[in-house]
């Protein structure tokens, strides 16, 4: 007989009875007989991590995912019975943390073993997997696997480093809504599993490593009103959740009916989660409470499993790579910071292992204080301007601030915090690579590098907590000046930078918001400030270059121009202008270049086309 609880010192595992037919019941069956005829199986039935015969590894990582919002992690309005399911016949991990609250980079550790600071990629959008870094992909490549990834966002795209490996690297967002732009262009979760199904079917013998990224439950949320009716007129995120789990069902399906189900590991771990609105943050990214880093994971192993393990010792996802790994019998990556799970999937106890967080978010958007995090055993340490202290066990949703009377406590966690990040800055430094953006960004605060921490005096700048309703406050007036309501977002910006003079971005905003009301020169004014605050701002500098423009100073919008497309080449319209600005000083030479340039990046566009070919007819 299973006991219903097991506890140790070191880690619990609860026993959870299965009431359902499981997933993996039918291509148990035929290994439990063949075991009985050899007489290896006496009364009870044999519980093994590795199936008979190497098996394929189907990775689906869920965007934005909330462990809390699940059925199997106790969330009541929860429809996702599919995952539930899943929880029931594997391992699910109570306390699974990311290390970061953002796709690119916590994809990166999960692809990697290593945590942002050594892997390199620490907010998204910028920088690129480092080349040469083994990731999961690189190592099952190499030993024979059939490999292939399926991508939802644009977040994820090949250009940040993570295809390489994957035979298959399939991030086409050619279907994705048109509305939506740059990072959050993704392709809705049915197109992708789509896409993995037509790649999947034929696979039913050869081992694969096959990835899924599914996008669904990042804002803005879907109600998916024709699928569900009104039953989540008013928990959108709750109906996104609901979609997904659809989605893996549709995964399931396929492994089984083409037979591959009986020698494949499931795994769906979330990226991120989501606050919404808990601590004052709407989605991600800002702060490190669990809102935003405790995720699902769920590992089914193929062949017998002893059913509904849960594991509550706390893990982290740079643990992802290595387990993965040991459990197909492959050699460890040569480098990581993350350990085997594998004696949790037998059942075993794991020993107590602390797991690091951080996120740069608030410096990047406004040069607020980053933070960083340690998760010890009960205990999470933030590191900001004020620290935060939090015992998890008594105060799971992190509303009483210990620091100020465990000062102890806080002492030890911030000694273990400094140490973990001397090895990773150690680790990092040959894997870091700065873009053109970010060391003008850091060499603006006098950071000569990027490693561990932001830099010195980060604990001198704003600490997010104090900061986070202005954040909101510039994202209102933003979707004021698109609405043409300039009347309401100046006053809304200059209350913004009332609280804070060094918000860059509040200065690029309310210098895009003059310039539409035609005060052209105190745009210019705000859009220098903003350079000078943020000289990495790539858009703004474009911005500011246009003013220029407008009140006919060719010659320094040349200037403004130039370090505009040294800062981002890849923007057509910079190369227009900077056509224009040329042709408008008597440089025709110059400006047929650079209308060339445009064109090259933007084949449709027919001004600068009328312009080179005016030029070129004259």
């Amino acid at each position: 007989m299973v006991p219903e609880f097991y506890a140790s010192s070191h880690v619990q595992f609860k026993i959870v009875p299965c009431a359902t037919k499981p997933i993996m019941a039918r291509r148990t069956r035929k290994w439990i007989s063949f075991l009985v005829l050899l007489g290896l199986v006496g009364g009870g039935v044999v519980w093994s991590v590795r199936s008979p015969r190497r098996s394929s590894i189907l990775l689906i990582t869920l965007d934005t995912t909330r462990a809390d919002r699940l059925g199997c992690y106790g969330y009541a309005e929860a429809r996702t019975p599919v995952l539930d399911r899943l929880a029931r016949q594997g391992v699910l991990f109570e306390r699974a943390y990311a290390p970061v609250p953002l796709t690119l980079p916590s994809h990166a550790t999960m692809l990697t073993g290593l945590y942002p600071p050594e892997h390199g990629l620490r907010i998204n959008g910028q920088g690129a997997l480092p080349e040469g870094l083994p990731t999961l992909a690189t190592e099952f490549q190499a030993a024979g696997y059939d490999t292939a990834a399926f991508i939802a966002a644009f977040v994820l795209n090949r250009k940040f480093g993570l295809q390489r490996g994957f035979e298959t690297y399939n991030d086409d967002l050619s279907l994705a809504d048109p509305g939506l732009e740059g990072e959050h262009r993704y392709r809705d979760g049915r197109l992708v599993v789509d896409a993995a199904i037509r790649w999947l079917r034929p696979r039913s013998r050869e081992p694969f490593f096959c990835w899924v990224h599914l996008f669904d439950p990042h804002y803005p949320y879907l109600t998916h009103e024709d699928r569900y009716g009104e039953e989540f007129a008013d928990r959108p995120y709750d109906a996104e959740l609901a979609y997904v789990d659809e989605q893996i069902e549709r995964l399931i399906s396929t492994l089984e009916e083409s037979g591959a189900l009986e020698h494949t590991t499931i795994v769906v771990v979330g990226d991120h989660g989501e606050s919404l609105g808990e601590h004052g943050e709407l989605a991600h990214g800002m702060t490190l409470y669990d809102a935003t880093l405790r995720v699902p994971l769920l590992v089914v192993p193929p062949g017998e499993s002893r059913p509904g393990i849960r594991v509550a010792e706390p893990v982290s996802l740079v643990d992802l790579a290595p387990t993965l790994l040991d459990l197909e019998g492959l050699s460890p990556l040569p480098r990581t910071s993350g350990r085997s799970l594998t004696a949790a999937l037998r059942g075993e106890p794991l020993t107590s292992s602390p797991s690091y967080a951080e996120t740069d978010e608030p410096y990047h958007e406004a040069h607020w204080s980053p933070l960083r995090a340690i998760i010890s055993g009960q205990w999470k340490y933030i590191r900001s301007p004020r620290p935060e202290l939090y015992d998890l066990l008594a105060d799971p949703d992190e509303l009483q601030n210990l620091a100020g009377e465990a000062s102890g406590q806080v002492e030890l966690l911030e000694g273990e915090l400094a140490a973990w990040e001397e090895r990773m800055i150690e680790s990092s430094a040959d894997n870091v690579a700065l873009t053109e953006q970010e060391r003008l960004a850091l060499s603006s605060l006098g950071y000569a590098s990027y490693h561990g921490t932001v830099g010195e005096n980060e604990r001198t700048l704003p600490d997010v907590k104090d900061m986070l309703p202005y954040y909101y406050k510039l994202n209102d007036a933003s979707a004021m000046i698109d609405a043409g309501r300039y009347d309401l977002a100046e006053p809304l910006l200059r209350e913004v930078l009332a609280a804070d003079d060094a918000y860059f971005a509040a200065h690029g905003e309310l210098g895009r918001c003059l310039l539409r009301q035609g005060k052209t020169s105190e745009a210019i004014d705000s859009l220098r400030r903003t350079m000078e605050l943020e000289p990495g701002a790539d858009r703004v500098q474009s911005l500011l270059a246009s003013a220029l423009m407008i009140q006919e100073d060719y010659s320094a919008a040349v200037e403004e121009l130039e370090l505009a497309i040294r800062l981002n080449p890849n923007l057509p319209e910079n190369h227009y202008n900077l056509g224009m600005a040329m042709e408008q000083l008597g440089r025709p030479d110059e400006a047929v270049k650079h209308y060339q340039d445009c064109l090259e990046l933007a084949p449709d566009a027919i001004q600068a086309r009328q312009r080179l070919e005016s030029l070129l007819n004259r």
